[in-house]
């Protein structure tokens, strides 16, 4: 929350479009955002005086309101907190829009995105030990793109996404939700309001398929390797077979994704009534309106550059969450079933970001539309330490943990000081020649602003 007090404000950019609806709702009693970006378009950072809003004032918003919903304790927390201060200083209004409004709202994302690491470390600790567990939750605290969403851009939806996918996750591998109908509700609501946020999210929902297709594995095997040539794979996808085909294998899962989808009806209906169609609505209409012929391009997505490009590449800016599907990948042997089901749910993230026009994820740090895989990821990185147990090792982990969190802090500071563009291409030998660059180009940018 540092930014917050040197800035004065916690949300601005993409985070006024998730935070503008809810106020609106609240104290306008419709969703026209208008009123709102006017108010904000008036405002300025302490720091640097630089508008809060940028480009046109806009009559609705285009993003959804689930993460407002999902907020919205923390949010009355603030009003409550205005209220009382109001009672000594009426210069603090009690508006929806005031600092506390804003402060308790942001504290929520941050507290929301901190119980989703310890649901990671919970999750991963039944498998691995306990210093790997909290080497994984570090590195990916500090070193992965949840980071700067966690810590800087909070008022975004990354944080909440994160938390609400480490929570989905968790009850799918550690609740009796197959044959318990409470459980599949209250997991059914989780990745409904996970899609509410961001609906790339509900490609997580092929977790509980395969979890009831192919089960998965309660706890680390006491052989250091499988015999995988000694499994029957031919009696395997029999047993497959006949669990698809029984009604318990998809009972549970149709309730599940009822729940779901009728969670999602407000939010298409909000949508129609705003802009007179689905095929209207912003983000199916961008990719079109930028050149790009159409929003998705299913059959020729961009897989090597969303993971490798200087532009945004996942492994290329957060080296270390290469290091945890490399985990995944290794302890594939010991936990072929779950990390099975990890490396699918992570491969359709990375086709369905792939496919969009926009790959690289518009003006962002890195890949952070892969936050929501911080719950995988840190199994991983996990898994990953695990296969070097002695102590020497022990020490390398903590080093390179270190020195991925090092070179997320640079990356960072490239952005926030202009040194790279917050949206158009970077070439990968801009990227790390900047790297050693990027500290004095910081100093003399935080010095230009005095």
């Amino acid at each position: 929350m540092l930014k917050f007090f040197v800035t004065g404000f916690g949300v601005y950019g993409d985070g006024l479009g998730y935070y503008t609806p809810l106020r609106s709702l609240l104290f306008d009693g419709n969703l026209r955002v208008d009123n709102e970006y006017s108010y904000y378009a008036e405002t300025a950072g302490q720091f640097n005086s630089s508008p809060r809003v940028f480009g046109p004032i806009p009559e609705y918003s285009k993003y959804t309101v689930g993460l407002g919903m999902v907020l919205l304790p923390f949010f009355a927390l603030g009003h409550l907190v205005a209220l009382i201060l109001h009672q000594f200083n009426t210069t603090i209004p009690v508006n929806g829009m005031s600092w506390p409004y804003e402060l308790f709202y942001c504290l929520g994302s941050i507290s929301l995105g901190i119980t989703g690491l310890a649901l990671s470390y919970l999750f991963a600790r039944r498998y691995f030990s306990h210093l790997n567990c909290l080497l994984a939750v570090a590195g990916i605290w500090f070193a992965s793109p949840l980071s700067y969403y966690l810590f800087l851009e909070v008022s975004m939806s990354h944080a909440v996404s994160a938390f609400l996918i480490a929570l989905f996750l968790y009850g799918i591998f550690t609740k009796p939700w197959l044959t318990n109908g409470h459980w599949q509700i209250v997991l059914g609501l989780a990745i409904a309001f996970a899609a509410w946020v961001r609906p790339q999210d509900v490609l997580f929902f092929f977790a509980p398929i395969l979890v009831a297709t192919i089960g998965f594995e309660a706890e680390l095997s006491n052989e250091k390797e499988q015999n995988l040539a000694a499994i029957n794979w031919s009696k395997a996808s029999q047993t497959i077979f006949t669990n698809i085909t029984e009604r318990k294998f998809w009972q549970p899962l149709l309730l599940m994704l009822t729940v779901a989808v009728l969670m999602q009806i407000p939010q298409l209906l909000i949508y129609l009534w705003q802009y007179g169609g689905i095929d209207r609505i912003p983000y199916l209409e961008e990719g079109q309106a930028t050149g790009h012929g159409s929003s998705f391009s299913w059959l020729q997505p961009s897989l090597w550059q969303v993971l490798f490009s200087g532009h945004r590449g996942l492994f290329i800016w957060h080296p270390i969450t290469l290091l945890a599907v490399v985990g995944l990948v290794l302890s594939w042997r010991l936990l072929p079933r779950l990390n099975t089901i990890f490396l699918v749910t992570f491969l359709a993230q990375v086709y369905f970001i792939a496919a969009w026009w926009s790959w690289w994820q518009g003006a962002s740090v890195g890949g952070r539309m892969f936050s929501n895989c911080t719950f995988l990821f840190a199994f991983g990185i996990a898994s990953f330490w695990q296969k070097f147990p002695r102590q020497r090792w022990q020490k390398w982990a903590v080093f390179v943990t270190a020195i991925f969190a090092f070179w997320n802090v640079l990356i960072v500071l490239q952005y926030q000081s202009g040194m790279i563009p917050p949206e158009a291409p970077v070439t990968l030998v801009e990227l790390y020649q900047n790297q050693f660059r990027v500290i004095p180009f910081f100093i003399n940018h935080l010095l230009s602003k005095f």
